[in-house]
């Protein structure tokens, strides 16, 4: 199994963020770059897979300051010698698809094949809608609800089978709904030297393919990862692309049919994979000296951000067990631990947890999802050296 380090990279405590306007800081921003720093060469000194950051525009707040993960991903690529930096995940529908596969070639060359990437489709109306405007009606997502999502997933779909081309071909074109590349009947100038010395010109001197430079580093491209995957079918189609779906789902039946759901899209097109393969689990974990501490510091971190943030984006329903509505469960630290979305505790008590967790969903990878200063550093620094020195190597041997 593969540990790897999700952070939402939130830029204060819980006063600071409650004092208002945290993510226009300056001096937050400066400390939570220099704790990340610290954390990521400790990570990476000791075996974890990777680190990855969200994607999230406008959080004045102050709980999510990941407005181009890339830059982060560059940032700690070049403190650290081995872990793997990405993105969980970039938000495909209001990407430029071309874009996204020039900057990840880079950070992939940069690092020299250390770069993973991941994939959304995005969920918050304030930047979704700001930064995707240009696409059909996703600027307003009140007119017609079903078919914001269904232009979505079109999006996200297009956009991740042109990447997809722009990485394993030297050129390329596209045709589709929403995309012409290159646009028709576009004259090249420097025909006669991409005739010479490239391709993708007709002998008139119009464009056929364009190709994108650099190429990824590592063939035929980065490791794929998809957040969150809720639905069965996100799920088989990730499986059915070579992406590895990443879920918050709680209830081990409802995670397990997750599991099998990626076994038969894997099948559909000649892939066998066995129970828990090419899956990860993402859940919040604070290790502590004692069970005490670790509840104290959850109540102060993800809590914070879970009940008063995501909870109206009808995240609660990765907390939901079969055959239950989630807009009933309680908006509270206590169905957190209780449901297992947070894990916190001594060694011991996390130890017994992750035990029974993987006993019935054996997934590959395991990413701790991290809310960095709303945990004090100190702490945050004290949790990763408990897990690494007393936790996970007793489940996985990469852990050093």
């Amino acid at each position: 199994m593969e540990f790897g380090v999700f952070y939402l990279p939130a830029i204060g405590n819980k006063s600071e963020l409650q004092a208002g306007m945290a993510g226009r800081r300056t001096d937050l921003y400066q400390r939570m770059l220099r704790n990340l720093s610290e954390q990521a060469q400790y990570l990476d000194a000791h075996g974890y897979y990777g680190i990855g950051f969200t994607e999230h525009h406008f959080h004045i707040e102050g709980e999510e300051v990941s407005t181009n993960p890339l830059m982060l991903d560059l940032y700690l690529g070049m403190q650290t010698e081995n872990i793997r930096l990405g993105q969980l995940g970039l938000v495909l529908p209001c990407q430029n698809p071309i874009r996204v596969a020039e900057d990840t070639a880079i950070l992939d060359q940069v690092t020299k094949g250390r770069a993973f990437v991941g994939f959304a489709r995005g969920y918050q109306p304030r930047w979704v809608n700001t930064l995707g405007q240009h696409y059909d009606i996703l600027a307003d997502n009140n007119t017609d609800p079903e078919r914001y999502e269904e232009l979505k997933k079109e999006l996200y779909q297009e956009h991740f089978e042109i990447i997809m081309k722009a990485w394993t071909n030297p050129t390329f074109s596209h045709s589709g709904k929403h995309w012409q590349i290159p646009p028709k009947d576009v004259f090249w100038p420097a025909h006669n030297v991409t005739r010479e010395f490239g391709q993708g010109v007709d002998d008139k001197g119009i464009l056929t393919e364009i190709g994108t430079v650099p190429e990824p580093y590592q063939k035929p491209h980065p490791p794929l990862f998809q957040p969150f995957s809720f639905s069965e079918s996100s799920v088989r189609w990730a499986a059915q692309h070579n992406v590895t779906p990443l879920t918050i789902v709680c209830d081990p039946d409802i995670c397990a049919g997750q599991f099998r759901a990626c076994q038969a899209g894997a099948a559909e097109v000649g892939k066998n994979l066995d129970f828990g393969q090419g899956v990860g689990l993402v859940r919040e974990v604070i290790v502590a000296d004692t069970d005490e501490e670790a509840m104290a510091l959850g109540r102060e971190s993800g809590c914070f951000i879970w009940t008063k943030f995501f909870e109206p984006f009808g995240f609660n329903a990765a907390l939901m067990r079969l055959d239950e509505d989630y807009n009933t469960i309680p908006n509270t630290f206590e169905s957190m631990v209780e449901r297992g979305l947070t894990i916190c505790g001594s060694p011991d008590t996390v130890n017994r947890k992750f035990e029974a967790i993987f006993k019935k969903l054996p997934a590959e990878y395991f990413w701790l999802y991290t809310y960095n200063e709303l945990v004090p550093h100190k702490n945050v620094m004290h949790s990763f050296e408990l897990l690494t020195d007393k936790v996970l190597p007793n489940f996985t041997d990469k852990i050093q």
